[in-house]
């Protein structure tokens, strides 16, 4: 046929003679299984997702919850620089035994809207076992450190590896402890008060994650009577061990020194936390944060009016996730029916001047993250917000 006569039948609607009919591709063609994938570009693809979504992940096969308890996905996300702060919350129910962890995730069945952040706290995906109610937290790097013991006293030391959320024990405390207090300082855990021996040797003592070891430190002049019968509380700043009881110190770990608190006043504080480097403390629902230069309080710029009142809370914590500001803090509802606890949760994004005499905070959302029901819960038990990275 001549090529005159080829395009003749086509434009004429007939079939040129060497054409074919092509099948079509079947849906099951079409598909392609995530688990089909190489095994190495599909990790490469999970280690890009933020961990906020690991647990809704984690119900799509068998296959992805191996992947996301591997030891080579967290290598790969340290790799690839996707190393993040989560946030997890640790609850002490009245009369129950154990310790409760949780963590933040994003809600794998509602999309964020004016009414909703999209967050919630959800338990960790089934730990080997619950620890007893601790007398102090403490998170380091991917680890959770929880010390001691509540009712009775303990000096056992538990850990939570927060990447693969497994536990393991840690070389126990030189002495047992109840109500201690423990803060990170430069890498270390610094663990005070709350033995049974008001003059123990070992009142103060550290603990290196890096060599797994336990030294005492010297401890600071304070009545021994008074020891134990006061709350105490501390924070690391600054290289330096902060420890406010019945008097008010600081310890110098390169000096091996105590030195009474001069330059700063710490009465009321209901919560206070370091944030990037900054020292930050919320007093009758406003946040201040400390001017070294000045030597003097001065008011987070920005978040006053935004969130809702605090007056009515019974805890309130604030935590450095990744240099913002985050904050919880619990209500008691009874109102229309529902009576139980509802825990808030507000992520502050923090800018300083230029000049250094100001910060301004953002809200970046606020919303209630967890609901406990009961009303047994106007007795909860304590609560406590760590920042781990992942």
């Amino acid at each position: 046929m001549s090529s005159e006569a080829k395009l003749s039948a086509a434009t004429n609607g007939a079939k040129p003679p060497c054409s074919r009919k092509k099948k079509k591709p079947s849906p099951a063609s079409e598909r392609t299984s995530l688990s089909s994938l190489p095994y190495e570009l599909l990790l490469n693809c999970i280690a890009r997702i933020s961990i906020l979504y690991y647990p809704t992940l984690s119900l799509v096969s068998k296959s992805f919850r191996s992947i996301l308890s591997s030891p080579e996905l967290y290598r790969t996300r340290s790799r690839l620089n996707r190393t993040e702060s989560c946030l997890y919350l640790t609850l002490h129910y009245p009369l129950d035994p154990d310790t409760y962890l949780l963590t933040l995730c994003r809600k794998p069945d509602r999309t964020v809207t004016n009414e909703s952040s999209g967050y919630q706290f959800i338990p960790i995906p089934s730990p080997s076992f619950h620890p007893a109610p601790p007398s102090s937290i403490v998170a380091v790097g991917s680890s959770i450190y929880i010390t001691g013991g509540y009712l009775p006293s303990s000096s056992r030391v538990s850990v939570l590896d927060c990447r693969f959320n497994t536990w393991h024990q840690a070389p126990s405390m030189r002495v047992k402890r109840s109500n201690s207090t423990a803060s990170l300082v430069d890498g270390k855990i610094y663990v005070a008060g709350g033995c049974e021996d008001e003059s123990s040797s070992n009142w103060v003592e550290v603990f290196d994650p890096k060599t797994q070891t336990w030294e005492n430190v010297r401890t600071p002049e304070m009545d021994t009577r008074k020891r134990n019968n006061v709350e105490l509380k501390s924070f690391g700043f600054g290289g330096k061990f902060y420890l406010m009881g019945d008097s008010y110190v600081v310890y110098n770990p390169e000096e091996a020194t105590w030195k009474p608190i001069v330059d700063m006043s710490f009465a009321g504080f209901i919560s206070y936390g370091v944030i990037d480097e900054v020292l930050f403390f919320l007093k009758h629902g406003v946040f201040r944060w400390y001017d070294y230069k000045a030597s003097l309080w001065k008011k987070l710029n920005g978040v006053e009016g935004v969130l809702p009142d605090f007056y009515l809370c019974r805890y309130c914590k604030m935590v450095d996730l990744g240099g913002n500001m985050v904050v919880l803090w619990d209500v008691y509802v009874d109102f229309d029916g529902y009576r139980g606890t509802v825990i808030w949760c507000a992520e502050i994004a923090l800018e300083r001047c230029d000049d250094g005499d100001e910060i301004w905070g953002k809200v970046e959302w606020f919303d209630v993250v967890l609901r406990v029901n009961g009303s047994w819960t106007r007795s909860l038990f304590d609560a406590d917000v760590h920042s781990a990275s992942v």
